[in-house]
């Protein structure tokens, strides 16, 4: 069993990488929140990070970013309309949030000293474009109202499989009959804004076409998501499948780093989406996670910290059509851990964090990692640059 360190010599190892993704084996459990809690204040306190990028909606991070500078509003209302896949319910990542609110009100007027926030993944929890499609429309209006056909074309177009999450979306997407119309409406409206760039961006806001041509993509990739899910369920999906999600959210710290040059950025997002290799959730299947574009791009900028635990409890979900996204959270426990893990390798140990880059000229390094209350093929040291051990993991309060 290898010697883990103390949380605290968290800044000796991210050194001088300036993108941060701090992960978790699941949402919603007690021990990850709590800590990326304090990995968040003590990289914006004293490392100088000033971005916070989250596993949630694009175009509902913008009412976040909006209350963590002073907008008014309750956290509880911000913690479930500005977070899909009701990533802000818990009381945890109130906590979080208040503390953010507060911070930023101290730093005001300080010059880069506040946070801002940004969600990186596609809008209404994976299962509609129409949040990204109206901020496009409200964009158009004011700089190309003459577009605004293409924008509404995509909105009706899309309207018959649009749902409150994946936990719908999929079911409707695949009785839909006109949904390659749909894909191409979402494709139209990319490409004008695309094409049209140079023109709008050089008559008003740069930052803000940008941004719009951002949403527009997150509308698509919404679309290609849906696709992709259809073929998993069929068995239809090809050996190196696309992750449209993934890809997505890469471009969203991508735009972040282009309209925040000099600020560091720390993102939270699933284990399985910031590892630094391509992932096989699927058998047969492969695909790149957003760390496998991030790694490609920015090297040893990115640091990846996976989170996991010996044992305890996660969280399942549950499909529920009363239930506000389409599902229902439940609370499961864990088994022991399988052979080969990660977490076998660190039974007995204390929490604490472990250099995984050493182990990476092991023969018998770890080959397995938890994933919910599944285990996940993953060549650890190289899918992870360091991991954050827990004993036992305990689900979050709502």
């Amino acid at each position: 069993m290898p010697r883990l360190s103390p949380f605290d010599r968290l800044p000796e190892l991210i050194g001088d990488a300036r993108i941060v993704a701090v992960g978790e084996n699941n949402h919603h459990i007690q021990e990850f929140s709590a800590y990326r809690d304090r990995v968040l204040r003590l990289l914006v306190t004293e490392l100088g990070f000033s971005v916070l990028g989250f596993e949630s909606g694009y175009a509902e991070g913008r009412l976040t970013d909006a209350w963590l500078h002073g907008a008014p509003g309750e956290v509880a209302d911000i913690g479930r309309d500005g977070f899909t896949f009701s990533l802000g319910d818990s009381a945890e990542m109130h906590t979080m949030l208040t503390w953010l609110r507060e911070h930023n009100a101290a730093e005001r007027g300080a010059a880069g000293g506040d946070v801002r926030y940004l969600g990186l993944d596609v809008p209404s929890s994976a299962g509609s474009p129409e949040p990204a499609l109206r901020a496009v429309r409200e964009y158009l209006l004011a700089a190309d109202p003459g577009a605004l056909s293409l924008v509404d074309n995509a909105l009706t177009a899309t309207r018959p499989y649009s749902a409150v999450s994946s936990a719908i979306a999929p079911g409707l997407y695949q009785q839909c009959e006109n949904r390659d119309a749909a894909t191409a409406a979402l494709a139209v409206l990319v490409a004008h804004l695309e094409s049209t760039g140079p023109v709008l961006r050089r008559g008003g806001d740069a930052q803000a076409h940008a941004i719009a041509l951002h949403q527009a993509c997150g509308a698509l990739r919404v679309d290609t998501y849906l696709r992709e899910v259809l073929d998993a369920m069929n068995g239809s999906a090809t050996p190196v499948q696309g992750a449209s999600r993934d890809r997505y959210m890469a471009e969203s710290v991508r735009l972040a780093r282009e309209i925040w040059p000099d600020r560091k950025i720390l993102l939270m997002l699933h284990n399985g989406h910031l590892q630094r290799t391509p992932s096989s959730l699927i058998p047969g299947v492969t695909n790149a996670p957003a760390g496998a574009h991030l790694a490609d791009e920015f090297g040893d900028e990115y640091f990846a910290l996976a989170l996991t635990a010996g044992t305890g409890h996660t969280t399942g979900l549950r499909p529920d059509p009363e239930g506000r996204l389409g599902f229902r959270l439940y609370e499961q426990e864990l088994g022991a851990p399988e052979a080969g893990s990660i977490e076998e390798h660190l039974v007995g140990a204390e929490a604490g964090l472990l250099d995984l880059r050493p182990l990476r000229a092991a023969a018998d390094r770890p080959h397995g990692i938890r994933h919910a209350h599944l285990t996940v093929h993953a060549d650890v040291p190289f899918a992870f640059d360091a991991l954050a051990y827990f004993p036992r993991m305990r689900v979050c309060r709502f």
